[in-house]
Order: structure tokens, then sequence, then C-alpha cells
């Protein structure tokens, strides 16, 4: 059951720092914007707008010192397919199926020069510009096809989808599939991706399901049921990668949160849409410019977001750790869910 709607409003101040990270306002694009640790910020005093608004990142003490990512290195690099994928940051672009081709083929270009992923889901046909940045898609289409991208997305919604000959014809034909499957609580569809030799599972909290729940109660929940299952001492967990995506995602402080919840990549959707207006603007080098600045906006809000918590790297501390998260306003039932303490909590 959820407790909160699938849509999130991105407006105010939340859409105001993504445009002045991407240059769309302000004078500083690739910067984070400046703020004061005081905070409004829901829960506390506006009213949150999903379970991630009730997550607040633990502040590193005295025996977990702070880091300072302008005078330390943070490391934001992450590690896809067994090490064969290094990406820049956990982060990837997605939602491009209703763009005309010409920005499509700019962004997956800019998604490469910046070491992230494109997701071309939805998308009727290829671009050209997938070609020589093979590992660094998603592809749109299901099963193998002539797509030329490594990483060949099937769609599950349910057990009965799960169809392991397919798995193992994309992998005869070298290359990689990705599960896209619905924000559920049926932990044992994940459990079956898994077995089932997918090298990824994208968690699309858009897609339809039986049993709905937040993206963040799907993340949480396939990070511990993977992680508790397997065969011998190798948890099905280091098996296989977790994405997630949504379109209500508003920023740096959500994937920070998700991958404390067990992601090791977040897809945006809305978010980067909005942040480049491309309601407005369509020329591509300005588009491809004002997404570079939003991405390096994003990846030195996450270093700081991590050096507040002690963490110096986001693959190897951060993700699937939440003891550095503590949780306001749940009640025990959502915080055994979440795997998330309490507040105050030790």
């Amino acid at each position: 059951m959820r407790l909160y709607s699938k849509s999130v409003s991105i407006e105010g101040r939340a859409l105001s720092y993504l445009r002045q990270m991407a240059g769309a306002e302000g004078r500083v694009p690739g910067e984070p914007p400046i703020v004061s640790m005081g905070s409004t910020a829901p829960p506390f005093v506006e009213d949150p707008q999903s379970l991630l608004d009730h997550i607040v990142s633990d502040g590193a003490q005295v025996t977990r010192p702070s880091i300072d990512p302008y005078r330390e290195p943070v490391e934001t690099s992450i590690y896809l397919f067994d090490g064969d994928v290094r990406l820049s940051m956990p982060m990837g672009i997605s939602s491009l199926n209703d763009l005309p081709m010409e920005l499509v083929e700019t962004v997956v270009r800019t998604c490469y020069r910046m070491g992230v992923i494109a997701d071309l889901s939805g998308l009727g046909a290829e671009p050209s510009s997938v070609a020589g940045r093979e590992d660094y898609v998603i592809s749109g289409a299901d099963g193998v096809g002539s797509t030329a991208a490594r990483n060949v997305q099937v769609i599950i919604t349910g057990r009965d989808d799960v169809d392991p000959a397919l798995v193992r014809r994309v992998v005869s034909s070298g290359r990689r599939p990705v599960a896209r499957a619905p924000a559920t609580d049926e932990v044992e569809l994940y459990t079956a991706l898994a077995s089932s030799g997918f090298k990824a599972i994208v968690i699309d909290e858009d897609l339809e399901a039986d049993r709905e729940v937040e993206l963040e109660v799907a993340v949480s929940l396939c990070d511990k049921a993977l992680r508790s299952s397997g065969t011998g001492t190798k948890a099905l967990r280091y098996t296989v990668n977790l994405i997630a995506t949504s379109r209500r995602l508003r920023g740096s402080g959500d994937v920070f949160k998700l991958l404390g919840l067990g992601a090791e990549v977040v897809l945006l959707k809305d978010c980067w849409r909005l942040g480049i207006d491309l309601q407005r603007e369509s020329n591509p080098r300005v588009v491809a410019e004002r997404l570079e600045h939003l991405l390096l906006g994003m990846q030195k809000e996450l270093k700081l977001l991590a050096g507040a918590a002690g963490a110096s790297s986001l693959h190897s501390t951060v993700c699937g750790n939440r003891e550095l998260f503590r949780a306001v306003e749940l009640d025990d039932r959502m915080l055994n869910v979440l795997g998330v303490k309490a507040a105050g909590s030790w």
C-alpha cells in the first residue's frame, strides 16, 4: 500500500536549484547553490511529499569525521556489470521517448562525455549516436533484435514474464540482459530476475503493478532480499546491479537517499528536463551545455552530502549503507521495511 502519490511537483526552491546548476538561471552554472545548514525542508516545516522526505542523513560525528570535498577527494564513481562499465557518478538520464531524434542524439553524446548512463526506453528507433557508446546506453528494445547497445532491456511486470531462455539468448548475443520491473513489495519477482541471470534490475515506479509501493520501499526490499538469497557464500545481490527511477525524483538529495537504501544508479526523468528548461530551449548546443552543467552540479552536491556523512566513496561506503541515515516521523513497521533507524537511535 502506498502512503504517497506517484506524482510530486518539482517547483519553487527545488526547481530554482536545478536551473541554477544547469545555467538556465543564475550566474554560476555547474555549482551547487549555496544554502545554510538551517532548513525549512520537510518533514520538519514543509509538508513531506514522499517517504524520502522522512529520511535524513546522520551527520558525521567525532569518531567518523566529516570530509570537505573541496580539500579531500570524495569518489563518486560507480562500477556496473561486474566492473565492465565505470560511471563517473551514480546517475543516468531517462525519459527521452518524446524528444526529436536530434535532441536524443545530443543527450546520448552528452551522457557519454559525462560518464553516465542514457536510457532509451520507449524510443521507436535507436539513435546513430549509440555507435561507439554501446556500454553507456540501456536499449529501449525488448529482447535482442538488432540493437547496437550492449545493455538490452526486457520489460517484466510479473513472475510469469521471467523467461530464462530469453536471458540466455541475450547473453549468447554478447549483450547484457537488463530487466525493467515495477516498484512492488513482491520480492519474489526480484529474486526470480536475479536468479535468471539478469545483469541489472531497473525498478521503475512509473510501471503499473498489482501491489504497488513507493520506489524507496521497493529498492530497500529488493536490496535486502537479494542480500539474503543466493547459493553457497555468494548472495544474489553481488551478481546484479540495482537501478532506480521515477518521474517524482527531484535532485541529488533523492539520489543520495536511494543509494543508501540499496540502489547503485538512479535514472533521472523529469528533473533534468525541468532543470535545463527543455520546454523553452531546444537548441542542441545549449541543451548539451546545460545538461553537462546540471550533471556536474549534482555530482558536486553528492560529494558534499557524502562528505557531511563522513563517506569518501559512494560505491563502497554509501550504497546500501542504511547506518548513514535516520528516519523522522515514521512508524515501526515502515522503519523495518526501509531498514532505517529512527532519528536519535544509536
